[in-house]
């Protein structure tokens, strides 16, 4: 049962990855602001449900995290939690399936050398950090330093702590540049 449930949930994350990449404008801050914004009065649990829900089909969060701070600029504080936990679900789905629907072999195929060098890095006495400057750079998935850390059985909260710490500027700084869009926007 579990091998056929990995085979949809890889087909199906295959499908939304097509999906994205013939319409790549699906993923913009503005278009999710305002499929956001049509939901009406189910918006912000429509955010809630995209936030957590992004990490299953492998969907960077920056333009979720602009969106919701675009559709809620009264809710900075409550935006900023619920991206924060959407970074944290993605961190442990990853971390602790690494194998779970073939994302190992995703991964290994799509970055071979950078997940190599992790794992090597990952051994050593400065993972913490190596997984704290990765989740502050914004232009690399976090989610492959995630698969590495499950791969090499570093301990669960270190992991945990390193992302929310590489992630808290940049998530800060979108939820509050987002904010002040979505302001001027209504105003």
């Amino acid at each position: 049962m579990l091998k056929h449930f990995n085979t949809f949930w890889l087909g199906l994350v295959i499908v939304v990855m097509c999906l994205l990449w013939f319409n790549s404008d699906w993923l913009s801050r503005e278009a999710i602001a305002v499929f956001l914004n049509s939901l009406g009065a189910f918006a912000f649990v429509g955010y809630v449900a995209l936030s957590l829900g992004r990490a299953l089909f492998l969907i960077p969060c920056t333009p979720f995290v602009l969106a919701g701070a675009m559709s809620f600029p009264q809710w900075p504080g409550l935006v900023f939690a619920v991206s924060i936990t959407g970074i944290v679900v993605g961190a442990l789905l990853v971390y602790s399936f690494p194998t779970f629907g073939g994302y190992d072999r995703f991964l290994e195929g799509k970055y071979p050398q950078v997940i190599a060098t992790l794992k090597d890095k990952l051994h050593g006495k400065y993972a913490f950090w190596i997984v704290t400057s990765w989740s502050f750079f914004p232009l690399v998935p976090t989610d492959a330093v995630c698969y590495v850390a499950g791969m090499v059985k570093m301990p669960l909260l270190k992991l945990i702590i390193a992302v929310v710490l590489g992630e808290l500027p940049l998530v800060t700084a979108y939820v509050f540049l987002g904010a002040g869009i979505g302001e001027w926007l209504r105003a």
